[in-house]
């Protein structure tokens, strides 16, 4: 059954994340706001400004030589890339969701390291530990878009207040994809 939500668009998964929804399951509401943040972390770093090194592909993607495995998760995007396409519909409606969602900023940044820190393609910088990215929590924050200074604004003593902050964001994106 998780396949079928992970495949399916997320307008759709939206639609069924509702507990109004006749077909409402509560996995398709965790996978929604799993895909959210994860859309939401692609828009910020691969496509907004350049991430120069870190993207899921590289300029071979499309001849099979992706790193890790196979081309599924590249070619797609290498595809889109060169054609002009840097930020998709589905990326908007993730962004407008999580402007729905008006998660305080602190919730917000922890759901998005959380969410870049968990992706399967992960490597460079998002490789390090909680507690580094809580020490040098600016630099994470500007490779996320967040401004120069949020870290002044927002403080974690330790990795694990980064992962209390994102359940508590979590949660609350839940509650909202359930309400609709």
């Amino acid at each position: 059954m998780q396949d079928k939500y992970e495949a399916m668009p997320i307008a759709r998964l939206r639609e069924i994340a509702r507990e109004s929804h006749a077909d409402h399951d509560p996995e398709a509401t965790r996978i929604f706001v799993n895909r959210v943040l994860d859309m939401e972390v692609e828009r910020r770093t691969w496509f907004t400004h350049e991430n120069l090194g870190y993207q899921p592909f590289s300029s071979t993607a499309k001849l099979g030589e992706h790193p890790g495995g196979g081309t599924a998760a590249a070619d797609p995007l290498a595809i889109a890339y060169d054609r002009g396409v840097r930020v998709h519909a589905a990326h908007e409606e993730a962004r407008y969701f999580l402007e729905y969602a008006r998660l305080r900023p602190r919730n917000l940044l922890a759901a998005l390291i959380q969410s870049a820190k968990t992706d399967r393609r992960v490597n460079g910088p998002w490789g390090a530990s909680y507690d580094q990215v809580a020490a040098g929590l600016g630099y994470y924050a500007r490779m996320l878009g967040w401004p120069p200074g949020i870290e002044a604004r927002v403080k974690f003593k330790k990795g694990q207040a980064i992962k209390r902050a994102a359940l508590e964001g979590r949660t609350q994106m839940l509650m909202l994809a359930r309400l609709g």
